[in-house]
């Protein structure tokens, strides 16, 4: 479920940039602070809510190819991309030396590459009032790649708490655990999910580095938004936390 694109425009002397119109959906998104209505139900809602997301992303992973635009890495290409993102902010070593390794020995793959969001979290869905998906938002990291990179960036998100990075909706009752994703994701794709330990490594040293840049910004000038300050406090638990998944993996 996404929103329909009206128009693209790529005429640059319109205002100044190619952009596209697309259709207003209404529904309501949350990630760090639960909604009132799912907060009413936590079992039951929950449940619905993973499901419903999990069937959209699994039928993303079903699509061909053909039906996503040109282009994407492989695991290890994609290790390589978000290594250099980190070296260019200047990142702490340990992940560096995470992402090194994951270049060097990537995990395995399921099977041919598929559409892959890229970025599938749930705060990235958007929702009516009774707990219906009404759209999955925010494609600027779509790809076409190995499926697994986009169920490891999920599950990394399951202890995000230990680094004080609090996700609503993963402490309900009803919330779907790791292995009842991976099983979910499984049934639904007809594949295995090989060494999804290390693609949840891979997810996280990917926020990682999204996080060193934003606080790269801030300690550079490069942006006032006080949001990339605040990312510093959060470096040092989250790089310990992602160190540990590595060492895990």
């Amino acid at each position: 479920p996404v929103p329909r694109v009206h128009e693209l425009c790529v005429d640059e002397a319109i205002i100044g940039a190619p952009f596209f119109l697309m259709e207003t959906l209404d529904g309501e998104a949350f990630e760090f602070t639960l909604p009132g209505w799912l907060a009413a139900d936590p079992e039951r809602m929950a449940d619905g809510l993973c499901r419903q997301w999990f069937t959209a992303l699994t039928a993303l992973h079903r699509m061909p190819v053909e039906r996503m635009v040109a282009g994407g890495r492989s695991v290890a290409e994609e290790a390589m991309y978000w290594r250099d993102v980190a070296a260019a902010a200047e990142a702490s070593p340990r992940l560096i030396e995470i992402l090194d390794d994951l270049v060097r020995n990537p995990p395995r793959a399921s099977g041919p590459p598929t559409p892959v969001h890229g970025d599938p979290k749930h705060g990235n869905c958007l929702w009516d009032r009774e707990g219906r998906l009404v759209g999955l938002l925010d494609w600027e990291m779509a790809q076409i790649s190995e499926p697994l990179i986009d169920l490891g960036y999920i599950l990394m998100f399951h202890d995000q708490g230990e680094a004080g990075l609090a996700n609503a909706g993963f402490e309900l009752p009803g919330w779907w655990s790791p292995t009842r994703m991976t099983d979910e994701w499984e049934q639904a794709t007809g594949r295995t999910a090989v060494d999804v330990a290390r693609y949840a490594v891979l997810g996280q040293a990917k926020v990682a580095a999204i996080i060193e840049v934003g606080f790269a910004l801030f300690k550079s000038g490069r942006t006032t938004d006080t949001r990339f300050e605040s990312w510093g406090s959060v470096l040092p638990s989250f790089t310990r936390l992602l160190s540990a998944r590595a060492d895990a993996a």
